[in-house]
């Protein structure tokens, strides 16, 4: 009987045993699927920790990884943790300084890089840098090149070649001397705020997280799962690289973040995982491409979603429900399983929103259009997950129930602490932090919110809680999500912390309201001009005056400003998980806002 893998690479190797000439990996390059098997997979893991043992990275060292994901990502992540060292991912849209902060203050030896972009910010800062050597995946570009510090891929995977055939076992023997509570990763920490904190996730923390989402989950080794969210984040990790790894799963690269919705039609996983912003653009398509439809298509779309919707929302096997059903099951042949197929979500099996907080209403959406949309909770520090919606008990407003292994409790002040195995060990370099966020072994999450049954409710972060100069408390995020869900607004920030009343930034959805322009033949030229249009500002007005029909008196909106320009990452407007950044947003539009609360 095959011994309990106690570590992820052990895991790993046992499965290349267990798997051997099935397909593990594929990525698309000049219009064709290549992949790879679980024996070759196996080989190139194996030929990457001989390297690294070659260029001298000792257990504990840390190893950065700059790049978009494909195969030599997770290929130098799972060999670098073969060999006892440490993957310090580093988010490919990053600026140079960034990298330099990364990699500097992980004392990173080796830096995997992907290529002549990221090639071109390392040239920038690469005297600063304490890495003993740069590895190029992709040459293209590069022809001719020629740096002491930077080498190519398949050079350095030559000298691991070599160095194997000399020491045969000297993989296997890092491999045996790893204990659980050893650190496998460092994960940087993206944050709305600060520079970011190296967060430190053991052997066991892996372990222990990813058995227990698998038997709420329940992969096999025939799913097919597909790869695009950034691998320098633990959501991507959870879902291609851990969960991958214990089901025998396939794991599927995008070409690019604009091929996405190419690549899912293409490839229409059984699995897929996703952030709110994604999913609310999925729904909005849906809803815009039908909205452009034939009357009678349009008529079939609004009544098999309005059916699904009163299916989804009746709880309990109840007569009402049995009845909703014997209406919704029909119109969801006849109409809209080919809406999803059209998507590419026709073969998933379980689908889930997380990274980021989301409206009931999106939940509902995708549930009534038959795709099992469940929504998750966790965050670097638990490894990824807390709380998870089951599939066969869903709770709409709730993002689940602690999955096994996981303890929640409310503590006075309404914060959410979370304690088990997953904890992390703390933040690199950084003890003072580290004991404020871990005490007694309870993770403080820094959420605000509630249990109900054993389900767990998320308010807001406990830093963005409104209290408005009435002593009301209100908690942006809920307000926020409902506007988002609208297609014609991509994002909101709430704001009215010690105000008598709450305005909003609003962030237009430049495809749909373009689209909306055109078709009301209003004239534009630009961005800006789309948010300065009379017209377009009475669209978003109907929009707000909708939530606002949904909301307390208090929570409503009273004003809103659409902004002038778009969201960047490389600019500080929202992190790599399209997560908002509220505090920079209110600073770089103080005027904006005061102009809101003038008269």
């Amino acid at each position: 009987m095959r011994q309990k893998a106690r570590t992820l690479p052990e895991l790993f190797f046992q499965q290349v045993e267990t798997y051997g000439d099935k397909v593990a990996l594929r990525k698309k390059e000049y219009g064709i699927w290549n992949r790879i098997s679980w024996k070759e997979y196996g080989q190139r893991v194996k030929e990457t920790a001989a390297a690294l043992i070659a260029a001298g990275v000792e257990p504990g060292d840390r190893v950065a990884i700059l790049g978009d994901n494909r195969p030599e990502w997770v290929i130098c992540h799972v060999a670098t943790m073969t060999i006892g060292a440490v993957t310090c991912g580093v988010y490919s849209t990053s600026a140079a300084e960034e990298v330099a902060y990364v990699v500097g203050h992980s004392e990173s030896k080796i830096l995997f890089v992907e290529n002549e972009e990221q090639v071109d910010k390392v040239l920038q800062i690469i005297d600063e840098l304490p890495t003993k050597k740069v590895v190029v995946w992709d040459p293209k570009g590069l022809w001719g090149f020629s740096h002491p510090g930077i080498v190519f891929y398949d050079e350095f995977i030559s000298r691991g070649k070599e160095y194997l055939a000399k020491n045969p076992e000297c993989v296997s023997e890092r491999l045996n001397r790893i204990k659980p509570d050893d650190v496998g990763m460092m994960i940087y920490t993206s944050g709305t705020t600060g520079r970011p904190k190296g967060a430190m996730i053991t052997h066991d923390n892996i372990m222990a997280i990813t058995e227990s989402f698998t038997t709420v989950v329940r992969l096999s080794p025939k799913d097919e799962l597909l790869s695009y969210l950034p691998l320098a984040h633990i959501y991507e990790n959870l879902i291609s690289v851990f969960q991958a790894i214990w089901s025998g799963g396939t794991v599927n690269f995008v070409e690019s973040m604009d091929t996405l919705a190419y690549n899912l039609r293409e490839v229409s996983p059984t699995v897929f995982a996703s952030v709110p912003r994604i999913w609310e653009k999925f729904a909005s398509m849906i809803e815009i491409r039908m909205s452009d439809s034939t009357p009678l298509k349009k008529l079939a779309y609004r009544t098999a979603i309005t059916v699904g919707l009163r299916y989804v929302k009746t709880k309990g096997k109840t007569r009402e429900r049995f009845l909703w059903a014997l209406l919704y099951w029909p119109l969801y042949a006849l109409v809209l399983y080919h809406l999803k197929r059209q998507v590419g979500l026709e073969r998933v099996k379980w689908a889930v929103c997380g990274a980021a907080p989301a409206s009931p209403e999106l939940f509902q959406y995708f549930n009534a259009l038959g795709v099992p949309l469940r929504e998750g909770y966790g965050q670097t520090e638990s490894t990824g997950v807390i709380a998870m919606q089951r599939i066969d008990r869903p709770r709409w407003g709730y993002v689940g129930e602690p999955i096994p292994g996981v303890e929640v409790k409310i503590a006075e002040d309404g914060e959410i602490l979370a304690r088990g195995r997953g904890v992390f060990k703390g933040y690199f370099k950084a003890p003072q932090l580290t004991a404020e966020t871990i005490k007694d072994g309870w993770l403080h999450t820094g959420d605000v919110g509630a249990v109900d049954q054993g389900y767990v409710k998320i308010l807001d972060r406990k830093k963005d809680i409104i209290i408005t100069a009435g002593g009301k408390n209100i908690t942006p995020a809920f307000i926020e999500n409902k506007l988002k869900f609208s297609p014609y607004i991509q994002d909101a920030v709430v704001i009215g912390d010690g105000r008598k009343y709450l305005v909003s930034l609003i962030l237009i959805d430049e495809d749909n309201v373009t689209k909306y322009a055109q078709d009301n033949r209003i004239p534009f030229t630009t961005f800006a001009d789309l948010t300065q249009n009379p017209e377009i500002k009475k669209l978003i007005a109907g929009e707000v005056a909708k939530v606002n029909k949904t909301l307390a008196r208090v929570e409503t909106i009273k004003k809103f400003a659409l902004l002038p320009r778009r969201f960047y990452e490389e600019d500080g407007d929202v992190t790599p998980t399209k997560k908002v950044k509220r505090r920079f947003l209110e600073k770089r539009y103080a005027d904006l806002i005061e102009s809101m609360y003038k008269g």
